[in-house]
């Protein structure tokens, strides 16, 4: 847990918001008013009045920066604090709240309290002369403000956790930068993303219905929410599916001003990017992940797509989104299985880009498995990380966004041989061992062991049956990475240091499959 600063006026709320977060979010919580006034063997009032405000705003300036670089909590300043350029300067390198609230709930709060030296004449006129002074400050220190007026103090504290523990990706796309926010609670602010009164499409499945509901609660009165529930799974990436959600947005009079949402694993932001993509050739998509894989995988990167007879995701589009909003709260409900199975995208980040990725795992894989655990979150940023760098300099897989199929090829092929049963990341997982064996048939480096090993670590297959070459070898022939009819395979130089090499032989092919299932 970071510094995080609260700021605002007298009445704003700043000592009971920041101890109600300070338990939420498990740290303590600390005043630098408190501070002073301990420092000082009295209260602040007295020491106005025995040695004037100059001499206090010192003691506030010492307090303030001892407090920043002591503390790691919450700490809540006075409301001049922000007055000195000193101050100004340190709250810069750290996570600043700024609390609003209106002038008429401000003098009512500080009626309460009379140790205000500042309010003692005049409080209304004065409160008002110092807010409109000091509201230029608090915002420009904050990185965001929240209202407290009329609100309860623990709805207050929730709605800044899920603010202050997000982290943000950037995925710097060159036709459309977009974020990435990751954290506990941040689907909630999915209202941030929306256009003034639009309509917002909401596609999700049965088992995410409540999480779009409470979704489709938040949206201010100006925007209608309109739930619009799909098949589950591989079930609802179908041209047929997107036609029916393409009829339902019609009906609804959807312009280029609303937004569609995917609630959902991999399948549905798939299916909900898609459905944005070719809508008036176009309109603004958000997507909210709630499995681990659609997390790290398909909702970022702007790949949208839908199944076919002849093949996984070979029809589809690329529309990157306005948002992806990584709710870590969302994967508390996921079996381990399902778990493992996202983590099988998060191995593969680790050998093509990110070794880190790796050593987390290795070094305790039950903590990987793990959904509320800190392992989990960094091994999430860390993977989106990766595919962000990756998708930023090649949105439209001219060239190092092959890098992200590593594993891939056989993968597909597996998937639709299995008529999509398989989970994704299972598949991924045996194609990455399959890749492993064909790096090293081609005598590049070896990391076959170590595949198998973090793989199985993690409960996730790493062989498959025997007996299949020819329907293996036929599907893979249509990989969407082949050009004509030259097979194209992503292999390892080293680990981090991946590869697109097209003279691959039908016998290597044939003799990593023949290892991967013996």
């Amino acid at each position: 847990m970071s510094l995080v600063v609260i700021v605002g006026p007298p009445g704003s709320g700043k000592t009971t918001v920041g101890n109600a977060l300070a338990e939420r979010l498990g740290v303590t919580f600390r005043d630098t008013d408190a501070d002073i006034a301990a420092a000082a063997g009295k209260p602040i009032p007295d020491i106005f009045v025995d040695d004037g405000e100059d001499h206090f705003r010192a003691l506030e300036r010492d307090t303030v920066r001892r407090a920043v670089a002591e503390h790691d909590g919450v700490l809540a300043l006075g409301g001049g604090a922000v007055m000195a350029a000193e101050t100004r300067q340190l709250l810069a390198t750290v996570q600043v709240v700024h609390l609003r609230v209106d002038l008429a709930e401000a003098v009512k709060r500080t009626e309460i309290d009379r140790g205000r030296p500042l309010l003692a004449v005049n409080p209304r006129a004065t409160l008002r002369r110092l807010m409109d002074e000091r509201m230029p400050l608090y915002r420009d220190v904050a990185d965001f403000e929240v209202d407290t007026t009329g609100r309860d103090p623990q709805d207050l504290a929730a709605e800044i956790a899920a603010k202050v523990s997000t982290r943000t990706v950037t995925v710097n796309d060159a036709e459309s930068p977009y974020p990435v926010l990751i954290g506990r609670g941040a689907a909630e602010r999915l209202p941030e993303f929306l256009d003034r009164a639009a309509r917002a499409a909401l596609i999700h499945t049965s088992s995410t219905a409540a999480l779009a509901e409470r979704l489709g609660s938040l949206m201010p009165e100006s925007v209608e929410a309109i739930l619009m529930e799909i098949p589950d799974a591989e079930d609802g990436k179908s041209i047929g599916v997107a036609e029916q959600c393409w009829e339902a947005l019609g009906a609804e009079g959807f312009t280029r001003t609303d937004l569609v949402v995917g609630v959902g694993g991999g399948a549905v932001t798939d299916l909900a990017g898609f459905v944005a993509a070719c809508w008036l050739r176009g309109v603004a998509a958000v997507h909210v992940p709630t499995s681990l894989l659609g997390a790290v995988d398909a909702a970022v990167g702007g790949k949208t797509g839908v199944n076919t007879a002849a093949g996984k995701n070979l029809v589809g589009a690329f529309h990157p989104p306005r948002a992806v909003l990584v709710d870590l709260d969302t994967f508390a409900t996921l079996p381990e299985r399902d778990l493992a199975a996202g983590l099988a995208e998060v191995v593969k980040g680790g050998f093509i880009a990110d070794p880190v990725i790796l050593d987390l795992i290795e070094a305790d894989p039950a903590a990987a498995l793990d959904a509320n655990g800190p392992v989990v979150a960094e091994l999430v940023e860390r993977k989106i990380a990766v595919k962000a760098d990756v998708v930023g300099s090649d949105l439209k897989e001219g060239g190092r966004r092959a890098f992200l199929n590593y594993g891939h090829t056989f993968a597909h092929a597996v998937e639709k041989l299995e008529h999509y049963r398989w989970r994704h990341g299972d598949a991924v997982a045996v194609g990455m061992v399959y890749a492993a064996h064909l790096g090293a048939i081609t005598g590049r480096v070896d990391v076959v062991d170590r595949t198998k090993s973090i793989l199985a670590s993690l409960g996730l297959p790493t062989t498959y049956e025997p007996g299949r070459w020819d329907d293996i070898h036929a599907t893979m022939l249509v990989d969407k990475k082949n050009v004509g009819k030259t097979q194209r395979f992503v292999l390892l130089d080293e680990v981090a240091s991946p590869v697109v090499v097209d003279d691959v032989t039908e016998a290597q092919q044939r003799e990593a499959y023949e290892r991967l299932t013996a």
